[in-house]
């Protein structure tokens, strides 16, 4: 199983960590294989090419006993560099699996010149499958893929029950953000909405940087505006510690312009709390505007501001929309799901190898 791993912080590392440590990893040899990138910031083109050669060299070598190979995605040049992963597994024999995340695939895909999609399409065919996050984007990539196969897996969690939502304190409502710090997770909407949010309401905004600068941007924007009352920019947060964090909210918020399937939407839901969404990737299949969750549209921090309010003072409607998350989390989301959807993945495609028959079917 290939793609970023820890330290680094984000939705796909947290998916392959999750797994890693699921049920999977018993049912299969399940090992990792970490394609983030190896040389520091400032790194010639040399040293860049080097270091690309030496990873596909050890991904060459792993190939040599593998039955599968799960390759973890996204959009940019990280799709090329990872179907290179894709066509060697093939040129060794093995079947591949692409496994796609990220919010803008779609447009990735719309935006790329006639040679480079023709590139990205024939990559995709000769993956043995393509794991997609929900039906909604199954649909828009069957006729950005032709004849790519197309499965969908949703993201799972597995969030341990000691993590539920607090009530809030009297007289104090934190509203969390979980995310990397970055233009398309509508950072700057949310500190548009925060000076019409109620005393009582503090933004506590927690996740690495997804642009370089973008910490000290913002935190030279809520000084000059005089939010330092209203938001803390709380750094990142990895592992048990982003559940602790989001327990100790009252309410979820994650304004985004792009999407695919959040984890941070899914660790929110399962611990129970209220969660004030847009309707981009696949939060709409998730999230049912004033059953499980609120749905604000992109880019409308007054609207935004308005929701945040608005739980911040009915204590009753945030314990309803926060049990209904927690139920429909726990019946959709739950990583043994997950699971069990990628076993029948592997299963299928390692019955296409010439033995017809798993290396783990004698365990």
């Amino acid at each position: 199983m290939a793609g970023p791993l820890p330290p680094l912080i984000g939705g796909m590392t947290t998916v392959i960590e999750d797994l890693s440590k699921s049920e999977l990893a018993h049912a299969v040899d399940l090992r990792l294989f970490d394609t983030r990138k190896i040389t520091p910031e400032g790194r010639s083109f040399p040293q860049a090419v080097s270091a690309r050669l030496t990873l596909w060299r050890r991904w060459w070598t792993a190939m040599a006993d593998a039955d599968i190979a799960h390759i973890h995605t996204c959009s940019g040049l990280s799709f090329f560099l990872d179907g290179a992963y894709a066509v060697l597994a093939r040129m060794r024999g093995v079947p591949t699996v692409l496994h796609v995340h990220g919010g803008r695939f779609d447009t990735f895909l719309d935006e790329l010149s006639p040679p480079a999609r023709m590139a990205a399409q024939w990559i995709a065919r000769t993956a043995s499958r393509v794991i997609v996050l929900s039906d909604g984007w199954r649909d828009r990539l069957a006729t950005r893929l032709p004849r790519a196969s197309l499965s969908v897996v949703e993201n799972g969690v597995a969030v341990p029950a000691r993590f539920t939502a607090h009530p809030a304190k009297p007289g104090k409502v934190t509203a969390a953000f979980l995310a990397n710090l970055a233009k398309p997770k509508g950072v700057w909407d949310l500190l548009d909405a925060a000076p019409q949010l109620d005393p009582s309401v503090h933004v506590v905004m927690i996740g690495g940087e997804g642009e370089p600068g973008i910490a000290a941007q913002l935190a030279k924007a809520i000084a000059a505006r005089g939010l330092q009352d209203r938001i803390t920019l709380a750094g990142p947060a990895k592992g048990e510690e982003r559940l602790q964090r989001l327990a100790e909210a009252t309410l979820f918020v994650l304004p985004s312009h792009l999407e695919g399937l959040p984890m941070s939407l899914l660790e929110a839901m399962a611990i129970g709390l209220p969660c004030i969404v847009t309707p981009v990737g696949a939060i709409p299949s998730v999230i049912e505007n004033g059953r499980n969750g609120v749905i604000v549209p992109v880019g409308d921090a007054a609207t935004l501001g308005r929701e945040i309010n608005a739980l911040a003072r009915d204590p009753e409607r945030r314990a309803r929309l926060g049990a209904a998350a927690r139920a429909d989390c726990l019946a959709r989301f739950g990583l043994a799901g997950t699971v069990e959807k990628i076993r029948r993945i592997y299963d299928d495609v390692a019955r296409r190898r010439p033995s017809g028959k798993p290396r783990w079917a004698d365990a």
